[in-house]
C-alpha cells in the first residue's frame, strides 16, 4: 500500500494564522477547537475535506469556510466543503463521528 505524506505541519500553521488551533490529529482527521470543524486528508496529501460540526451555526461555518478555503489555495493546499459531522461519546468513553453528506 502506497503512503501518503500529508503536510499536517502546513494544516498546522494555516488552521493558527487564522486563530484556529488543532487539538488533536488521529489518522487521517484532523480535529479544530471548538470542533466546529475538522479537516480530513483526501485521497492525494495536498487535498483535504471540510466537515462542520451539526451544531455549528451557518453564519460561523459560512465564515470559517470563506476565510479557509483562499487562505488553503495560497499555501498550496486544496479544501473542499464535503457535509457535517457529529461526535457523541459511547459507554467505553470512546467517541463516535458519524458524517453527513451535504
Amino acid at each position: 500500500m502506497e503512503h501518503t505524506i500529508r503536510p499536517l505541519g502546513t494544516v498546522m500553521q494555516l488552521l493558527e494564522e487564522l486563530g484556529h488551533e488543532v487539538t488533536y490529529a488521529y489518522e487521517d482527521l484532523v480535529f479544530v477547537n471548538h470542533s466546529d470543524f475538522l479537516l480530513q486528508f483526501g485521497e492525494t496529501g495536498s487535498v483535504m475535506h471540510l466537515f462542520f460540526n451539526s451544531e455549528c451555526p451557518k453564519k460561523d461555518a459560512d465564515n470559517i469556510e470563506e476565510s479557509l478555503i483562499p487562505a488553503a489555495d495560497r499555501k498550496g493546499l486544496s479544501i473542499s466543503k464535503k457535509g457535517r459531522y457529529s461526535l457523541s461519546e459511547q459507554p467505553d468513553e470512546n467517541l463516535q463521528i458519524r458524517f453527513f453528506d451535504l
